[in-house]
């Protein structure tokens, strides 16, 4: 039995579907019932509850063998993921697999790489077998990203290796049902390291919709993000980032998804046509 935490986010919901088609047990955990209304309706179970919940817990995790566990941006995130590592422990798990990012790093200066940093390192003392995921930023994120086509993001002419949520979940996949990858980190990239412009360039060309970049900055993505909902908290963490990456970029390339799966990670220009029909449905 496998327990997927998130079942009804981008990475999520994939890895449920991958698994699904495995024949193994897989128990989809959502915040609320209707979230699991987009999963497969066959050989998944549901289960409701949340990390602050240590009750919803204890029954999702009842009988199971590995847990995926979903990560997430908020102040507490250290004491909410302790919470599933410790229900993890009572329910004997054996292996958690956790979504991280490419740029983890504890001791960074930056807010949110180092939380990924020190929730990485958390899992890695606690005792249980574990597997670390870090992939890239997600090609999947244009599918809504681009409103009217405008590609409106404070990255400058930052290059970015950008990756396949498809990719990431065959990974996760492997390290959840087979052996051998227990303590292991795998940083997960596309083989092409990409600017915005570029981007909006393949987007385009897939869809024979104009999609164009728009460089604003970090200060000004920060007001937008406000605008538009978002707390305070994550809005002052995605636009430091941003900083970060136009002033540094993270273009490394990795090989982890060709040595994993044994074939090439899915392309950027893949990505678009495979998904040019929803793509092209953000602009008029």
């Amino acid at each position: 039995m496998i327990l997927v935490t998130g079942a009804n986010g981008t990475t999520g919901s994939q890895v449920t579907r991958q698994l699904a088609t495995t024949g193994c047990l897989v128990r989809a955990m959502v915040r609320k019932l209707e979230n699991a209304e987009t999963l497969p309706k066959t050989g998944i179970e549901v289960a409701v509850g949340s990390f602050s919940d240590s009750k919803s817990l204890d029954s999702a995790m009842n009988g199971v063998d590995a847990v995926f566990m979903t990560s997430f941006e908020h102040p507490d995130q250290l004491a909410l993921q302790d919470n599933v590592i410790a229900a993890a422990r009572r329910a004997g798990v054996k292996t958690v697999v956790r979504l991280s990012a490419a740029t983890a790093d504890p001791d960074s200066e930056n807010l949110l790489i180092s939380n990924h940093g020190k929730g990485d390192r958390q899992l890695a003392r606690s005792g249980l077998g574990y597997v670390l995921i870090q992939p890239q930023w997600f090609n999947q994120n244009f599918l809504t990203d681009c409103p009217g086509g405008a590609i409106r993001l404070p990255a400058g002419d930052a290059r970015l290796p950008f990756v396949d949520v498809r990719d990431i979940a065959a990974v996760t996949v492997k390290a959840l049902t087979e052996p051998g990858h227990d303590g292991q980190t795998y940083v997960l990239t596309g083989p092409d390291s990409l600017n915005h412009a570029e981007v909006a360039a393949i987007l385009s060309e897939a869809t024979g919709k104009r999609f164009v970049y728009e460089d604003v900055s970090p200060q000004i993505y920060r007001r937008d993000l406000l605008d538009q909902g978002a707390p305070e908290y994550y809005a002052d963490l995605v636009a430091n980032l941003f900083s970060l990456v136009r002033s540094r970029g993270f273009g490394e390339i990795h090989d982890d998804i060709q040595r994993v799966l044994g074939r090439p990670a899915i392309t950027f220009r893949q990505f678009a046509h495979d998904f040019a029909a929803e793509l092209a449905k953000q602009v008029a």
